[in-house]
Parts: C-alpha cells; sequence; structure tokens
C-alpha cells in the first residue's frame, strides 16, 4: 500500500466536494463510491476481473475549520500486483499532483454551489 498526504486552506466540505466532483467526472476510475458522511472517496482502476488492478481511497479529514488534509492511498487488489514493482507509489505521486491541481482549480469562489441549484429567488417590485 502507497500513501501520500496533502495539505489544503479549504475547509472539509468544500475540498471533499471538489474531489467528488473530480472522480465522478474528470477521472477514468470504475465503481466510484463516496460517503458523504466520513469524506471518503474510493474507486477501482482497471478492469473488474484483471488481476492488476488498483483501489484507491481518497479521505478528506478536517485540521481545523478552514483547512483541511487529504490522504490519498493506493492498494494492489490482488497478489500478482508484486511483479508491478513500484506502480502504486507512481500512480499515488501522479494522483496526488492531479487532486492537488484540480481541488485549486475547482474550489474557486463560486465553482462549487453549497445549496440547491434548482431553487429560484422572485423579486418582486414594489408597487
Amino acid at each position: 500500500m502507497q500513501k501520500s498526504t496533502l495539505e489544503f486552506p479549504h475547509n472539509v466540505r468544500t475540498t471533499y466536494t471538489a474531489i467528488k466532483r473530480l472522480f465522478e467526472k474528470r477521472t477514468k476510475f470504475s465503481s466510484v463510491k463516496c460517503n458523504d458522511d466520513l469524506f471518503i472517496v474510493e474507486a477501482r482502476h482497471g478492469m473488474w476481473l484483471s488481476p492488476f488492478t488498483e483501489n484507491v481511497k481518497v479521505k478528506v479529514v478536517a485540521t481545523s475549520s478552514h483547512t483541511c488534509k487529504v490522504v490519498v492511498e493506493s492498494s494492489s487488489r490482488s497478489v500478482f500486483n508484486l511483479l508491478n514493482l513500484g506502480a502504486n507509489k507512481g500512480n499515488v505521486s501522479d494522483l496526488s499532483d492531479y487532486i492537488n491541481n484540480e481541488v485549486y482549480k475547482l474550489c474557486q469562489p463560486g465553482e462549487i454551489p453549497m445549496v440547491n441549484q434548482h431553487s429560484t429567488i422572485r423579486i418582486v417590485p414594489p408597487k
């Protein structure tokens, strides 16, 4: 298992929402599972029956009310990945860099709406 930790100057919910959005729309991972209560995203890379697949787990943890850390873990799904020496370490490094770059892009003000987008506000002119 390989592990990497990233620090972000955003609150935990904003960072988790950006990472969840990233995994659901912009990556080629399959079987993406999100736990909105624990701020964890789990995904699988590779074919389902292939012995050379890996599981990726991204956990967002609050370090204060305005900062958080993101832990990226990669583990092999089978013993056959022992032949793939160092592949998980390279994958975690690449994925960490990608998450770092994309979260900063996605966490710009106004990018991640935190309220229901379908609600409308009606402005009634005075009589």
